[in-house]
Formats: structure tokens, C-alpha cells, sequence
């Protein structure tokens, strides 16, 4: 559909210049000769602010690092990151701001599924180039009528949890075992829940209880002892890193003991520095390489912009990661355009994208007008309380049920 009304407006367009109605080189929105507008909707306060503040530093210093050099065909960007609470309708008044005031010309790095979701039929009809941190089935399946506009990368959380499932299955080779999961009770959680659902199908697993919170709960303690007397031999949890946190610490001290493993959003070193402890047999899903990881060149380069502006020793969060590559991509995508850059020509850029490396961070990116989040491979991963750190437990890998 994005195709059509594209072409009826060029036409149009057309038509209007002839007519001495508009200047047939009107300047997109958002674009100068010297600069190019982008922003930022994070939930830069709240219970996950250290979700968004890594989001809009992950992008800010990658754009920065651009400008130094720079900028993109001789633009620099200017980027303005807005506060949206993890609340939908303060996130849809953010990007009103960003629309009406400051005139952008694409977002990046939207988080939250609920957020994204929120936003999608006002960035469909504002037609903004988007990319968002999540990776969920219901914002990019091509049956969802929003997603044209939205991209991002990585396995549905779907794919995480099955992905999960299955090496507790086939890795662990654990026989009829007796599962359990909490979820957030929004679309983000659901996801989960799908992906729960259909491996509990396909392998006939032995579910003893599910657990539900809703974003604003302040305890998950009922949750917590409702799954211990389930007795469980595994948790699968999706949940955000407060959560996390939360139900780990509370598990600990009910006696909770059992393996944990949740999906890649809540993969925070401060989960295991505030859970402690708690977090000693807590594992979770990744799809980027871990921070300060050698061997990839982009995460060498991403580690070096941080220690610029942080402390001595310290990591960035996956949300900067995340946010980081999806700089990468929109500003190489941005490149290709050359300097007639409009909306409509950097996202057929980014749908003919094939095959683009993000410097080993994630593995290679091809997008299509079909697929704007490309399936990835993952990894587990599992908390190490005393180097306050996640070390890999197994190797890259798909899940075998496919839920695409």
C-alpha cells in the first residue's frame, strides 16, 4: 500500500509544480543542506529510565560520532530524544512535540511493545522512517497494517522464550519437566506467552503454573509463591529488568531456587547487581555480543565512544547496543540515499537492504517490504553475581520450531 500512495503522490506532486502550485524541490521535512533532524521517544524517567537513558545514548553517541566526522553527505545530525515514560499516551505526546516543533525527519530507537504499538498508526500516518529496540510479531507481522514505516532486527520474543524452552529440551536434556511462567500482562508479555504456548504444544511439556503482574505492580510476591508451590523444575519469565529483579530477589528468599530464564529484553548487568545473589542461576536470550566482547569490530569501536564519556570499567546496557546499531543501519541507509534524501527514498533504501554488516555486533541485516525485522540468531546467556556479568552458555543458534 506504501508503494501506491507513494506514487500518487509523486504524481501529484508533479501536477501541483506544473500548475506553479509548489516548488518541484520543496525540501523534505526534517532536512536542510546542512543538518538532519532525527528523534528519540525513551522512557528517560520512570522504573526502567535506565532502559531509556541507555537507548538515547546508545544512538546519540554513534550520531555524534558521525558528526565528527562529518556528518552524511555533508549533513550533521541533530538529535532530540523525548521522555516517554514507558506510558503510551505520554509517548504519543512526545512524538506530537517532535512532529509539530521540531520537525523530524525519522525516529529511532522506540522501546517498549505497548509504546511501539501506541505509536505505529501515528508514525504510519505521518509516514516517518522508524526503528524501534523491540523485536515483536504482533508490530511486524506482514499481516499488521502499521508496520511499513517501523524496522528493527533480531528473533521475535516469541523466538526468545522458545528458543529458551528448547535448551532446557535439548541442551540440558531435561526429561517431562514441570514449567512454569510469569509474564507481563500487555502485549509485550503475551508475546512471550505465545512463544510459551506453542512449545508447550509441540514438546506435550508439563505446565504447573502461570503468573501474570501488570506494568505498574510494585511486588510480584503472590506471583512468586503461587510458582514455588507449583513446584516447578524451571521458570520462564517475560518480564522487564524491574521485574526481573523483583521476582528474583523474592524467589531467593521464599527458598525459590530453580533456574530462571527470561527473554533478552531484562539482559542488564544491573539486574544482577541489584538481584545479587538472587541472580545466580538466572539465564536469558541474546542476539547482539556482549559488551566490550572481542572480535567484532563495531563492538570495539561502540566500546571506545563509551569509555569516552563513562566511568573505568563500566559496561553499557544491551538497550545502548541496541540503539547503537540501529544508528548504524539508519545512517548507512541514509548514505546510500546521497543528497536527494527523502522519507520515501531511505525506506526503499532500507528494503533493498541485503546482507548489510553491522561489524559483528549481530549477525548480518537483510530487510525486505515483507520483513523490516529479520530473524537473527541468539544465544543463552547466564549471570555471574560476582564478576556482575552474563557469560555465554551456548553457541549461536535458530529455534527449531518456527513460529514465522
Amino acid at each position: 500500500m506504501r508503494r501506491w500512495s507513494s506514487v500518487f503522490a509523486l504524481v501529484a506532486g508533479f501536477a501541483l509544480a506544473a500548475a506553479g502550485m509548489c516548488p518541484a524541490g520543496a525540501a523534505e521535512k526534517g532536512v536542510t543542506d546542512d543538518e538532519i533532524v532525527i528523534g528519540c521517544i525513551a522512557p528517560l524517567t520512570g522504573k526502567i529510565a535506565m532502559v531509556g537513558t541507555a537507548i538515547a545514548n546508545g544512538a546519540k553517541d554513534y550520531f555524534d560520532y558521525i558528526n565528527e566526522q562529518g556528518g552524511i553527505n555533508g549533513r550533521k545530525i541533530k538529535f532530540i530524544s523525548e521522555d516517554g515514560k514507558y506510558e503510551p499516551p505520554t509517548a504519543i505526546a512526545s512524538f506530537k512535540k517532535l512532529i509539530t516543533r521540531d520537525k523530524i525527519f525519522g525516529l529511532i530507537s522506540t522501546s517498549g511493545t505497548p509504546i511501539t504499538a501506541a505509536l505505529a498508526p501515528s508514525i504510519k500516518r505521518e509516514k516517518i522512517p522508524s526503528f524501534c529496540t523491540i523485536a515483536a510479531s504482533s508490530i511486524f507481522d506482514p499481516d499488521t497494517p502499521e508496520p511499513e514505516y517501523i524496522f528493527s532486527f533480531g528473533p521475535y520474543y516469541s523466538e526468545n522464550m522458545i528458543f529458551n524452552i528448547e535448551y532446557v529440551l535439548f541442551t540440558l536434556g531435561a526429561k517431562k519437566p514441570r514449567i512454569a511462567l510469569l509474564y507481563q500482562d500487555d502485549e509485550f508479555g503475551l508475546e512471550g506467552k505465545l512463544g510459551f504456548d506453542a512449545a508447550v504444544e509441540k514438546y506435550g511439556l508439563d505446565v504447573v503454573a502461570v503468573e501474570k503482574y501488570s506494568r505498574s505492580a510494585i511486588e510480584l510476591s503472590a506471583q512468586a509463591h503461587n510458582i514455588k508451590a507449583a513446584d516447578p523444575d524451571y521458570v520462564f519469565m517475560t518480564t522487564i529488568p524491574s521485574h526481573s529483579i523483583m521476582f528474583l530477589k523474592e524467589a531467593m528468599k521464599i527458598g525459590l531456587t530453580v533456574p530462571v530464564l527470561a527473554v533478552a529484553n531484562t539482559r542488564f548487568e544491573q539486574v544482577i547487581e541489584v538481584a545479587g545473589d538472587a541472580a545466580a542461576n538466572f539465564y536469558v536470550t541474546e542476539y547482539t555480543a556482549l559488551p566490550g566482547e572481542t572480535g567484532a569490530p563495531s563492538m570495539e569501536k561502540l566500546m571506545e565512544l563509551w569509555t569516552k564519556k563513562n566511568p573505568p570499567g563500566s559496561l553499557p546496557a544491551r538497550y545502548y547496543i541496541l540503539s547503537h546499531v540501529n544508528a548504524i543501519i539508519m545512517a548507512e541507509a541514509i548514505k546510500r540515499c546521497g543528497e536527494d534524501l527523502t522519507r520515501e527514498k531511505l525506506l526503499d533504501t532500507l528494503e533493498s537492504m541485503k546482507d548489510f554488516d553491522t561489524g559483528g555486533i549481530t549477525g548480518d541485516i537483510t530487510y525486505s517490504a515483507n520483513d523490516h525485522c529479520p530473524l537473527s540468531a541468539m544465544r543463552i546467556v547466564k549471570a555471574d553475581p560476582k564478576t556482575v556479568k552474563y557469560e555465554p552458555v551456548t553457541e549461536w543458534g535458530l529455534p527449531k520450531l518456527q513460529v514465522r
